[in-house]
């Protein structure tokens, strides 16, 4: 049967990807998502509330690999969801990105010394050592393993939080200032192109207590962007300090 035309399945992003500087409140943002399981890579939610697994004090706890740890939590959530017939969690949230890196970095290293070609290799980290890059193969399998394995066991999805690197490019022979993504190689375009919305994070210059996220795309900027109808090109007010000291958020603007 010839396909026919069909409307959109979704409007909302199921994998949103937010990078900033830090202190920008990253993880002050993702404690105010409704029933959102933060994953803590870098041991840095101990100032907010929410559902927290801070990875980097359980694997010192437990005396376990962080991999170890990832592996055994994705299995209970599906467990769990499993007896439910739905959903534990809303969103998940990784908090950050860069620490999920990190993390892959050590178990390519293991992937790559249980192989035939690797089990010589006695160095530390195969990213940093192998020559001619021929460790970064190894790091983009490990990093999709930890990614993919929390990928559609959530309600509405994943949220992921990275940190911005700044670099330059030349145009029309001028050096100008660009926002990127601070992942390594390859590993930033498997996120951007697997992520359905892609916005920056950014304190007001008039409102230091006002964040905002731009979704908009521009010469400058070579990650942010839209597939979402509604916030393709946007930008607006994500989290506001007010007058009392707390907290107003606008997560229902991405969330509708």
């Amino acid at each position: 049967m010839l396909p026919v035309m069909q409307k959109a399945q979704r409007s909302i992003p199921s994998k949103l990807f937010l990078f900033s500087h830090t202190k920008v409140g990253k993880t002050t943002l993702a404690s105010a998502l409704p029933n959102a399981l933060i994953i803590d890579t870098e041991n840095g939610s101990d100032f907010v509330d929410g559902i927290k697994y801070n990875l980097v004090k359980e694997s010192k706890k437990s005396n376990k690999g962080q991999y170890t740890l990832l592996k055994k939590l994705a299995n209970e959530i599906i467990e769990a969801n499993a007896k439910i017939d739905g959903y534990v969690y809303d969103y998940i949230v990784f908090d950050t990105l860069s620490g999920l890196e990190e993390i892959a970095h050590k178990l390519a290293t293991f992937l790559y010394k249980k192989s035939v070609i690797g089990k010589d290799f006695k160095g530390d980290d195969i990213v940093r050592e192998l020559p001619q890059g021929g460790g970064y193969l190894w790091l983009r399998e490990a990093f999709s393993r930890l990614y993919k394995m929390f990928d559609g066991i959530s309600k509405y999805g994943m949220v992921l939080f990275g940190h911005v690197k700044l670099g330059s490019i030349n145009i029309e022979g001028k050096e100008l200032q660009i926002r990127d993504v601070m992942l390594t190689g390859k590993l930033k375009y498997m996120i951007t192109q697997d992520s359905d919305a892609i916005g920056y994070l950014y304190r007001s210059k008039d409102n230091i207590n006002q964040v905002y996220v731009t979704f908009k795309t521009y010469e400058l900027d070579l990650a942010t962007g839209s597939r979402s109808p509604h916030l393709r090109n946007q930008e607006f007010v994500l989290s506001e300090l007010m007058s009392d000291g707390n907290f107003k958020f606008y997560w229902d603007k991405i969330y509708l």
